[in-house]
């Protein structure tokens, strides 16, 4: 009775799967880091957003509190949005009928300018909301706080227009 014997095979990963999973695991740290530093930094870190405090026009209102003042009103608004967040279903929802309407053949632009409208409206909400969250913390300041608040406004709105000042191209 003879027993063949099977070649044994080599258990494990080749060395240059090792190199490429630890590759894989390097990147995918240096994501995660980027993405905690920016999140728990205050995403002070990367290019300036197109929508964020210097393109928006109500920045000075904003960039004039303190930062105890400004962290007060974030904590305002996230409640106040947080009531709402019912809203965003809708959001989702028409973002993908979107999608619907723009693989659809033929275009139905009626009914993109229908979403579109839908999502413009929700966004003029969402801005009055934010509206009245700021008229309500500002009518809680005290009148001295109210008018350091003015003075800081002042200059802000100062910087606003020195940025906005149109370039001269000779």
């Amino acid at each position: 009775m003879t027993i063949s014997q099977e070649p044994k095979q080599k258990l494990g990963m080749k060395r240059w799967q090792k190199g490429l999973l630890f590759g894989s695991l390097a990147m995918n740290l240096a994501v995660v880091g980027l993405v905690a530093g920016v999140a728990f930094g205050g995403g002070k870190f990367g290019p300036p957003r197109m929508h964020g405090p210097d393109k928006d026009a109500v920045a000075p209102f904003t960039r004039a509190f303190t930062a105890d003042q400004r962290d007060a009103l974030k904590k305002s608004l996230r409640q106040s949005f947080f009531e709402n967040r019912g809203e965003r279903g809708g959001i989702v929802q028409d973002y993908r009928e979107a999608l619907d309407v723009l693989r659809t053949e033929p275009y139905d632009r009626e009914r993109m300018d229908t979403l579109l409208d839908q999502q413009s409206a929700r966004g003029q909400s969402r801005r009055q909301k934010g509206q009245l969250v700021l008229s309500e913390f500002l009518a809680g300041l005290t009148a001295e706080e109210r008018a350091t608040y003015a003075d800081r406004l002042e200059e802000e709105i100062a910087n606003f227009a020195r940025r906005r000042k149109p370039k001269r191209h000779n």
